[in-house]
């Protein structure tokens, strides 16, 4: 008669642990970051599944059978009534129940500890976290030495029972003192990943010079934690893809002032030039100095901890010394999609997540607070916010932040003179930053929703959509999305003016314009100012479908030339998990990307007129999990107009082709 109390009293220590693991903020898949991904390396909760008949057998002959077959059990030590915060018990299984999610009580709070059979229900969840600490230790999972004394001395008081149950203290220990002496380290834990990926690009706007590829990226992160709660990750990373490594255009065109007359004029951009950041995909994510050739270097150094403030409340922090991005502690809404830029999401880094969350990066810190006192308003409620410096390390007034400093200006390789204005500071509040807030909440059990706001300065050759490099190609969008001035430049450089087409160091370097000081100059600017407003949602109506989409607007002023802008985005797509095998994703994205859309186009800002052409993206992909460490992913992604530019060659549509294999350990 009691055989289904015991089976379900065995189960619910893993049914617990999948509860603790999703938190009332909101479901796991709907706000996931990388803190919580990263927090569960290091806290290890995983609930090992008891599978002894002859435990049922022993329990039903020394339970009193009080008529509980139907008791639940309840996540929190703190509900439990009679168990005073004043007994030594009460903190031993309050650490334990949120730290491994091993002992619970009866649905009415009670813990009910003379009662015979709730001390066999005790000793029945004791040797639940036995099981799990040892299988953690095993998989060289860092446990507390605080705990094993907790469970040690927890073991002595319910000694009886758990010799009943066969549950061996010897055996733990064992295990313990063995990994102290052989493994690498233990508070460290290795995880790595490995990406695989043929791809090829084609289509009327992508270069002759674009040929099928295969490239790689590495990381291996490095979790330390040191008290259980926090955590420290030190990442290496190398990459075949990232830097020039990329897909490039064809011969761009594009019309703009000249100001010798006023009137629009054509240029053209050298051919392979232009790197599209439209066509990236998330293997193409690497080191942040654009090193190539699988050159290995930390890309990631952040640290996350809990601080409690008072009782039952506590802020999550995160501080960042190198590489930091804000979905590392931000909730980006895009389940299924998103893998912060790893092997197991959308290839595009477009479909991954809101591009507002590409604005801003490196060095910094940010915090999430959980809004308990909104949970009956609003549902499960929080805020997060943030700061990130791109070249904090760097004390160089101006320059690049790299070996050494220059004088401010470098030359603008279009005319052969200085730039205008100064190529911007460094350090942590003079050169790339970004600040962020933003507010997340459960509006019904299954729908998420956030409202997101970024602040940032851009330096003149840094990306507004590059997580805070200091120059190179964006991340998303059109390049003229991105301004990044020296990327610009040093393609029309190459390139020419006016039709038939004189090439951009003659045109610049003699005649009228030259000697008026009227160069066709198009792209000299100084710093970015952006303000950026975003919105995300997910919906998860059934277990095999989930919905999610974005949308956000940038304002961009740009500094020198008393002009501004306006950048639009947005997008939506379908996931369908599990499909045909637990595992594989169905993956479907559509939508824009970041574009310079003012209202009064074609004649942006007095400088550009630009063509009325947006970026539209379909993505649509397959991820079959071979086995649970290797999955082989193959993707089609479409891009209308990848190029705010004008194509004489014909059509401007570009196809990317790619199959990517992911190896995780």
């Amino acid at each position: 008669m009691l055989r289904p109390f015991w089976k379900s009293l065995l189960v619910s220590p893993a049914l617990l642990g999948m509860a603790l693991a999703v938190s009332p903020a909101a479901t796991a898949a709907e706000t996931k970051s990388q803190a919580g991904v990263a927090q569960n390396e290091a806290m290890g909760f995983e609930i090992a599944q008891v599978e002894q008949s002859q435990l049922i057998e022993q329990l039903e002959t020394y339970s009193n059978g009080d008529g509980l077959e139907t008791n639940q059990q309840v996540t929190s030590v703190s509900e439990l009534r009679d168990v005073s915060p004043t007994d030594w018990a009460y903190e031993a299984l309050r650490s334990l129940v949120e730290r491994y999610g091993c002992i619970v009580g009866y649905p009415d709070r009670t813990f009910r500890g003379n009662r015979a059979t709730s001390r066999w229900e005790f000793a029945a969840g004791l040797n639940a976290c036995l099981n799990t600490m040892e299988r953690l230790i095993q998989e060289n999972v860092a446990v507390l030495r605080e705990d094993i004394e907790k469970l040690k001395r927890l073991m002595q008081e319910f000694e009886a029972e758990l010799a009943a149950l066969g549950a061996r203290v010897d055996n733990l220990e064992g295990r313990v003192a063995f990994l102290e002496d052989h493994q690498f380290s233990t508070t460290t834990k290795l995880v790595g990943e490995v990406i695989f990926a043929v791809t090829g690009a084609g289509g009327s706007r992508s270069s002759e010079d674009n040929q099928a590829v295969l490239q790689d990226r590495i990381r291996l992160s490095f979790n330390s934690s040191f008290s259980g709660e926090d955590l420290l990750v030190t990442r290496l990373s190398a990459s075949t893809g990232t830097g020039s490594n990329r897909f490039t255009m064809n011969q761009p065109d594009l019309r703009v002032i000249n100001p010798d007359t006023g009137q629009p004029i054509g240029i053209s951009l050298e051919e392979n030039t232009i790197v599209n950041p439209t066509a990236t995909q998330t293997f193409n994510i690497g080191p942040r100095r654009n090193e190539e050739d699988n050159d290995v270097v930390i890309d990631w150094v952040g640290y996350y901890a809990p601080v409690e403030i008072f009782n039952n409340f506590k802020i999550d922090t995160y501080v960042s010394a190198w590489g930091g991005k804000w979905y590392d502690f931000v909730p980006t809404l895009n389940p299924f999609f998103e893998d912060f830029d790893g092997g197991k999401g959308s290839l595009s880094t477009f479909s991954q997540r809101n591009p507002i969350y590409r604005i801003g990066g490196g060095a910094g810190a940010g915090a999430s607070v959980q809004l308990d006192w909104l949970d009956n308003v609003l549902g499960p409620t929080s805020i997060s916010f943030g700061y990130l410096a791109g070249t904090p390390n760097s004390p160089c007034v101006n320059g690049d932040g790299g070996s050494k400093c220059n004088s401010g200006k470098s030359t603008n390789p279009a005319t052969g003179k200085p730039y205008a204005e100064s190529d911007g500071g460094n350090g942590l509040f003079n050169g790339n930053y970004g600040a962020l807030a933003q507010i997340n909440t459960n509006i019904f059990d299954s729908v998420n929703i956030g409202f997101t706001y970024v602040h940032a300065y851009h330096k003149p050759d840094s990306p507004i959509f590059g997580e805070g490099i200091n120059k190179g190609p964006g991340i998303v969008g059109t390049s003229i999305a991105n301004g990044s001035r020296s990327t610009l430049n040093n393609a029309f450089a190459g390139g020419s003016v006016g039709d038939p087409g004189t090439s951009t160091s003659s045109f610049n370097g003699s005649g009228r314009n030259s000697l008026d000081g009227l160069e066709v100059n198009p792209f000299d600017w100084g710093g970015k100012v952006t303000n950026s407003y975003g919105v995300a949602g997910t919906w998860r109506p059934y277990d095999w479908v989930n919905f999610s989409a974005f949308g956000s607007f940038h304002n961009v002023r740009y500094l020198g030339r008393g002009m501004s802008a306006e950048l639009w985005t947005g997008g939506g797509g379908f996931a369908f998990p599990d499909l045909f095998k637990e595992g594989n994703l169905l993956g479907v994205f559509a939508g824009v990307q970041p574009y310079q859309g003012d209202s009064d186009r074609p004649t942006t800002a007095k400088y550009h007129a630009l063509p009325l052409q947006n970026p539209v993206t379909v993505e649509v992909f397959y991820r079959y999990q071979v086995t649970d460490n290797i999955s082989l992913t193959p993707g089609v992604i479409w891009i209308s107009k990848p190029e705010q530019f004008v194509n004489k060659q014909g059509s401007d549509g570009e196809v990317v082709g790619t199959l990517r294999g992911t190896f995780s350990f």
